[in-house]
């Protein structure tokens, strides 16, 4: 078996016992604010969860985006991340805005018309219609929590599809100790648990806000 092959049993494995750990403990599914669209007056008062806790210049100065670059924006909420995106690639690139939620893609859909942000309806625990190795950066915000073991295997494969040869993937998350807000700290991943179910190579791992830090990997 090659050396590849090993690694992505490994990771497989791992994944399989963390995520096994983490949903015994679960009871119904964890939502945070940003996943709420039973009613859609109550969106007229939501915002990306993450809006105003991140700090975005440290992301974006590690990510070092540049012009003409392809970023997909999972789970992108309100799109604020992909507004920021979209000024870095300048209109020589283009910025996937993709979530499941219609009352935010359509809102952002209108805001960004004429612009190169595509916004696109679906899950990034699915397989998506983007082509294959198509993406420099996959952003990804305080979402892996709320994933069951088979989603996360099929972001997993999915962002393997995705990613061109050198590409990167940049997950943010809430750090796993006491906050003020947030799941509980078994349903979280520490960088150290990300490194062993992500099949890729961990490059950096940054603070981005009091209580988040975002794990870089690249498709090596």
């Amino acid at each position: 078996m090659c050396q590849g092959q090993t690694r992505r049993s490994h990771s497989v494995i791992v994944l399989s016992y963390i995520i096994l750990k983490k949903m015994s403990r679960m009871r119904g599914e964890i939502e945070m604010e940003k996943n709420d669209t039973s009613k859609g007056e109550s969106h007229q008062h939501q915002r990306k969860f993450t809006q105003g806790l991140l700090d975005h210049k440290p992301i974006i100065k590690a990510l070092n985006i540049k012009p003409g670059q392809t970023i997909l924006d999972a789970g992108c909420g309100n799109g604020y991340m992909s507004k920021l995106f979209s000024n870095q690639v300048t209109p020589a690139g283009k910025v996937y805005a993709l979530d499941k939620d219609q009352y935010f893609l359509k809102a952002l859909k209108n805001e960004t018309q004429g612009t190169n942000i595509k916004t696109m309806l679906g899950d990034i625990s699915r397989p998506t219609q983007l082509n294959e190795s198509s993406i420099d950066i996959i952003y990804i915000s305080t979402v892996l929590h709320v994933f069951s073991q088979h989603q996360m295997q099929v972001f997993l494969q999915e962002v393997r599809r995705l990613l061109k040869p050198d590409a990167l993937l940049a997950i943010v998350e809430i750090e796993k100790k006491e906050t003020p807000f947030g799941p509980p700290q078994e349903l979280r991943f520490s960088p150290e648990e990300l490194k062993k179910i992500v099949p890729l190579t961990p490059v950096n791992t940054v603070q981005v806000g009091e209580h988040f830090y975002m794990q870089i990997f690249q498709n090596k």
